[in-house]
């Protein structure tokens, strides 16, 4: 609740700070919801099915439903919410990339903040360490008896930074030079996309793998892979305008 408390004060006073309309975001709040919760749901089923589909009942059919086991995926709340996003900004002569500028620090600093809330439940930790800031856990949910990375903690520290960095961004001579809507939130999913793989090679828990890679550290890599290749297009798009448009006058 504080993550998402504290995120929305910041999307608004970005929001507000590039001069976007608080009610059409308002106005449309149920509907993104609502698309988060089943995106979110659907891959969390997809990443657990062999936990929600073992076996085909009346009780597992049901509990499909149940959202608040917390088989949720994050990527899942995420690709549906930029659908809904691109979807309600065409039909409302909205400009997406601005909004996307205004979304992207305030999730990942929501996300580094619900790391904290990860670490106190001894969720999404780290394999076992002999550096001195190792944390031990007395849980039975965690296989670890001995110190762990608080990838949690790593977590919490770069998403923070992150979005700060983004948020300020624009105080940059040389970014406001380069900018363009869009920048700010393709560059943060792809400078996120870059830290979330790095700490996956600290996590311990289990989770799916292929050929022993992780999937969260897979689809880190395809999210950085995916924004560096968009960027870089967008980037060279405005680019060639702006060299057009100098050449006209």
């Amino acid at each position: 609740m504080i993550a998402v408390i504290i995120s929305t004060i910041i999307l608004v006073k970005i929001a507000i700070r590039d001069g976007l309309k608080l009610q059409f975001l308002s106005d449309h709040s149920g509907i993104l919801i609502l698309w988060i919760i089943i995106g979110s749901r659907i891959f969390g089923l997809i990443e657990n099915y062999d936990i929600y589909f073992y076996q085909i009942t009346k009780d597992t059919f049901l509990s499909i439903f149940y959202i608040w086991d917390k088989g949720l995926s994050l990527w899942g709340g995420v690709i549906a919410f930029i659908l809904c996003l691109y979807f309600l900004c065409k039909n409302n002569d909205q400009d997406f990339w601005k909004w996307i500028d205004a979304f992207i620090p305030a999730l990942i600093l929501g996300i580094g903040i619900s790391s904290i809330g990860a670490f106190f439940e001894g969720i999404n930790y780290g394999r076992e360490t002999s550096m001195p800031w190792g944390v031990n856990f007395e849980s039975p949910a965690i296989k670890y008896t001995v110190p762990i990375h608080p990838t949690q903690i790593y977590n919490f520290i770069y998403c923070t930074l992150l979005a700060t960095g983004l948020t300020l961004a624009l105080h940059v001579k040389k970014i406001r030079e380069i900018y363009f809507p869009g920048f700010i939130g393709i560059a943060g999913l792809f400078l996120y996309g870059i830290l979330k793989f790095i700490e996956e090679f600290f996590r311990g828990d289990d989770v799916w793998t292929i050929f022993d890679i992780r999937i969260p550290q897979i689809f880190s890599l395809i999210l950085a892979i995916s924004a560096g290749t968009f960027l870089y297009i967008r980037y060279n798009k405005h680019t060639k305008k702006k060299l057009h448009n100098t050449t006209n006058k």
